[in-house]
């Protein structure tokens, strides 16, 4: 798994081809316009998860390959709501008045202004990742870390991101604050906690807690930077959160990713996924379908890496590369 934007080797996705050419598949039907739905979120379905077996596996396997996402966002009378996009993964934020390139990194998808110019993030997943400082006009900057920054966010006492990647088997993350030690110096990144798993999307209660969904779970952040476990287990390892809202009495958590919306009860920590109607389900032509049924017969296991292995990880690329 990788945070790619809806990109594999700078290729559009399906569904970015598809709203391009006016056109989108759902299933086996191609339509010639969007289809048509409301944004409303609390008029939609519930989609039940099935037990671990072959039944879990196809609806897995077929959520993974959906070309439907959405991005959440208070509607009308800070209703909840959601709306296609291209990507789950697809950023909703002012970008930068220049085309950042650093190093040999192009193509950033993170931007957060500050006072003497902008924070810019390169997060392309396992092909690498950097943090850099632009000033204003793009024309000088520096490298702040090697950080793949998810997310930037404004606290009471500064700028910060959640930062991380999810690839295959490991999932290492962590929460950074972005500070610049006087004015003309340089910009650093320093770690404050470092998360179960990577993180895909968070958003802040009025208390200061923060409530990010990783790639495998749940978690909650306090002022005072504990972490705790909301949902330990989360079906939506491959279908990116990446975007987030609270309801304005903060009950409710609601997660735009690939195929579903995800609405979490923050009273009882209870999780049901979301679709317009039942014909926004992906389904597998029937030859993968029986394929995978029978290849997870007997269930997809639960296997998790290593509580350490973040650390392990680290460690070695501090001795491969002292110097960073």
């Amino acid at each position: 798994m990788s945070n790619s934007d809806g990109y594999l080797h700078g290729r559009p996705s399906l569904l970015q081809l598809l709203l391009g050419c006016g056109m989108l598949l759902l299933g086996n039907e191609v339509y010639a316009s969007e289809p048509q739905y409301s944004s409303d979120v609390t008029q939609w379905v519930e989609v039940v998860e099935p037990p671990d077996g072959a039944d879990r596996a196809a609806w897995y396997f077929a959520a993974d390959y959906a070309q439907l996402a959405w991005r959440v966002f208070l509607g009308e009378d800070n209703r909840p709501s959601a709306r296609l996009v291209a990507s789950a993964n697809a950023v909703s934020s002012d970008q930068a008045p220049f085309d950042a390139r650093a190093d040999g990194f192009r193509g950033a998808n993170r931007f957060w202004k500050v006072g003497d110019g902008w924070l810019v993030g390169f997060n392309h997943g396992e092909f690498g990742a950097a943090l850099y400082w632009f000033d204003r006009q793009g024309r000088q900057h520096h490298k702040i870390s090697d950080d793949h920054v998810v997310e930037f966010f404004a606290r009471p006492d500064g700028t910060y991101a959640i930062e991380g990647m999810a690839h295959m088997g490991a999932s290492c993350g962590s929460l950074i604050r972005i500070t610049q030690p006087a004015a003309g110096r340089h910009w650093e990144a320093q770690r404050i906690v470092r998360l179960p798993y990577a993180p895909t999307t968070l958003v802040t209660r009025r208390d200061g807690t923060m409530l990010i969904a990783l790639s495998d779970s749940l978690v909650s952040v306090g002022p005072d930077f504990q972490v705790t476990t909301l949902i330990s287990h989360v079906p939506w390892q491959s279908l990116y959160p990446a975007s987030s809202i609270l309801t304005p009495d903060e009950r409710y958590l609601y997660l735009g990713m690939r195929q579903f919306v995800g609405e979490i009860d923050l009273d009882t920590n209870t999780l049901r996924l979301l679709v317009p109607s039942n014909d926004f389900i992906n389904r597998l032509p029937a030859d993968q379908d029986e394929r995978i049924r029978k290849q997870y017969a007997k269930g997809m296991g639960d296997w998790r890496p290593p509580a350490d292995l973040c650390e392990r990880m680290e460690k070695a690329r501090r001795e491969i590369h002292p110097e960073r």
